[in-house]
């Protein structure tokens, strides 16, 4: 089976999922176009997780608390100046960099367990402060109002051309930041923090850059899936249903590989769209079916997937023969 050197391979997986975003408002229905939107979002949060958890070993476990920010930053800024709230994206993204700058400080001096609940100590502090706030609607939320005189086919393609394009931006940064130096240092830290530091990398400006990263993707996601949804609140927002999905995504499709998450909608999706309607035995059937894929394939669904294929559809590890012939 004749191999493309790894990059190559990457932008025409790349420029197949492009084509296959730009096709599906011309091909497909409003449900689609609906679907594949929060398809989008959903995986562009998930990938960056990934990033954190399967490629840095920080398991932020409070990861909603971008997604909410990210939200309510969009909904804030359009309903305040009453104008289409796509732009607004941008907004999400730096608004949530900042303020992984900020936290980053307090987490990069635990790890592990404590890492994990702090990180999720501060999105229910969030949400809390959000629930008490009447600016942001308290408990009850707030509307997207600056969409009402919107026509519906401009907030379906506008949303929909906002949550794609925040997936294209998390996949180039996924492919590229991981074949770097700063992925190849992130991963080592991984491993073993101690022996990567003692080689010469800085753990908390990695770690930092990959959080803000992170971060402001996730950011934007969530702004993008509660424009869908017109409406907004501190219980969904920075609700642990968020991890529940990542980590379901995430697991099943396979950690710590690019691939993973994007199996892992797929299947997510597809049950949900298919066995919803089944109420409590729906979440009975998710949970079974990430326990079964998890004994068979631990290495997730891609796992599987990559060993019938045999490589890497978006591979993160240079080949010998892309740098033969270069000078160090």
């Amino acid at each position: 089976m004749m191999r493309l050197p790894s990059i190559n391979r990457s932008f025409i997986v790349l420029a197949i999922i492009v084509l296959l975003l730009i096709l599906v408002p011309i091909l497909g229905s409003r449900q689609t176009v609906n679907l594949v939107a929060e398809m989008a979002a959903v995986l562009a949060i998930a990938l960056m997780w990934n990033l954190l958890a399967g490629f840095g070993g920080m398991v932020f476990m409070g990861f909603q608390v971008f997604v909410g920010i990210g939200g309510y930053a969009v909904f804030m800024a359009a309903n305040g100046f009453q104008v289409l709230p796509f732009p607004f994206i941008l907004l999400s993204a730096a608004l949530c960099a900042l303020i992984a700058l900020a936290i980053m400080p307090i987490l990069s001096r635990l790890q592990g367990v404590q890492f994990a609940i702090a990180s999720w100590v501060i999105s229910e502090v969030v949400r809390l402060s959000v629930f008490q706030t009447s600016v942001l609607g308290g408990g009850g939320g707030i509307s997207l109002t600056a969409m009402r005189s919107v026509p519906r086919e401009l907030r379906m393609y506008g949303t929909y051309g906002s949550a794609a394009l925040v997936l294209i931006v998390a996949l180039v940064v996924c492919v590229f930041l991981m074949r770097s130096r700063v992925g190849l240092a992130l991963r080592a830290i991984r491993d073993n923090a101690t022996a990567a530091e003692a080689m010469g990398i800085d753990l908390r400006r990695t770690q930092g850059l990959v959080m803000m990263i992170a971060a402001a993707v996730a950011g934007a996601g969530g702004g993008a899936y509660y424009m869908l949804a017109l409406q907004i609140g501190p219980g969904t927002a920075f609700s642990m249903n968020w991890m529940a999905i990542t980590l379901f995504v995430v697991i099943l499709g396979g950690i710590g590989t690019l691939e993973g998450p994007i199996v892992g909608v797929l299947v997510y999706f597809l049950l949900r769209e298919t066995l919803s309607d089944l109420g409590s035995v729906y979440f009975i059937l998710l949970g079974l079916m990430a326990i079964l894929v998890t004994l068979l394939f631990p290495k997730g669904a891609w796992g599987g997937i990559r060993q019938l294929i045999g490589q890497d559809l978006l591979p993160i590890q240079r080949n010998p023969t892309e740098s033969r012939g270069r000078k160090c």
